[in-house]
C-alpha cells in the first residue's frame, strides 16, 4: 500500500469523521446518513488495499469493487432522491437507480466475471449520476421558491458538484485510457487519483461550509 492509497484513505475517513461531528447541521435526513455513506467507502476501499497489497502479492482486488458496486448504486439513489424535490425527477431517479441494479446483475450472470472489473455497470452508473446531478442543477437555476440558502453554504451543491465532475471525468479517463499512457506508464491512474482527492476535498468542503436551515424536505 503506497503513500499516496494511505492519504486517500486519511481524507475518506476524515470527511466520514467531519461529518458526523456536523451531523447535527445537516438537517436532511439523507444527508445526515451521508457520514455512514463515507465510512463505507472507507472501509470497502481499505479492505481492497489490504488485500492486494499486504494479504496477497498484489492480487486482484476487482470482485471487492465489484461487490460495492450495487451497493454505490443505491446510496447514491437515496441520496438524490433525497436532496432533489420535484416529484418527477425523484421517479427518474427511482427508476434509473432500479435499472441500473437490473443492469448489473445481467452484467454478473450473463456478461462480466465477478473477478473482473466489471466496467460497464459501472459506466452506467456514472452516466445516471451525471444525469441526476444536472437534474438538481436544474431544479436550483429554474426554482421558484429556490433554496433559502446561498449553494455555495449548501453541503448537497458541494457533494453533487463533486459527483458530477468525479463521475464525468473518470467515465471520459477511462473512455480514453490508451490515450494516457507516455513511456509505458499509465498517466491514467494519476488522473484518477487526482480526481478522487478532488471529490473527497469536495465532500468534506460542503460539511464544513454547510449553514443550516429552518427548512426540512
Amino acid at each position: 500500500m503506497n503513500s499516496v492509497t494511505v492519504i486517500l484513505l486519511g481524507l475518506i475517513l476524515l470527511g466520514a469523521g467531519i461529518g458526523f461531528y456536523n451531523r447535527n447541521n445537516l438537517r436532511l435526513p439523507v444527508l445526515k446518513l451521508f457520514p455512514y455513506f463515507l465510512l463505507f467507502q472507507f472501509l470497502y476501499q481499505l479492505i481492497a488495499s489490504l488485500y492486494s497489497f499486504v494479504l496477497t502479492e498484489h492480487a486482484s482486488n476487482h470482485f471487492i469493487f465489484n461487490i460495492s458496486l450495487p451497493i454505490n448504486m443505491l446510496c447514491f439513489g437515496v441520496l438524490f432522491h433525497g436532496i432533489v424535490r420535484h416529484p418527477v425527477k425523484r421517479k427518474v431517479i427511482i427508476v434509473g437507480t432500479a435499472l441500473n441494479l437490473l443492469f448489473f446483475l445481467i452484467d454478473l450472470l450473463f456478461v462480466q466475471d465477478i473477478s473482473f472489473l466489471m466496467t460497464y455497470p459501472r459506466t452506467t452508473m456514472s452516466i445516471s449520476l451525471v444525469i441526476y446531478s444536472l437534474l438538481f442543477f436544474h431544479e436550483i437555476v429554474t426554482s421558484d421558491s429556490g433554496y433559502d440558502i446561498n449553494p455555495v453554504r449548501n453541503a448537497s451543491f458541494w457533494i453533487v458538484t463533486g459527483i458530477f465532475f468525479f463521475y464525468l471525468s473518470s467515465t471520459l479517463t477511462i473512455i480514453f485510457w490508451n490515450y494516457f499512457v507516455v513511456n509505458n506508464e499509465y498517466f491514467g491512474t494519476v488522473m484518477l487519483r487526482v480526481f478522487a482527492f478532488i471529490l473527497y476535498s469536495m465532500y468534506i468542503a460542503g460539511i464544513l461550509l454547510h449553514k443550516p436551515t429552518d427548512e426540512i424536505r
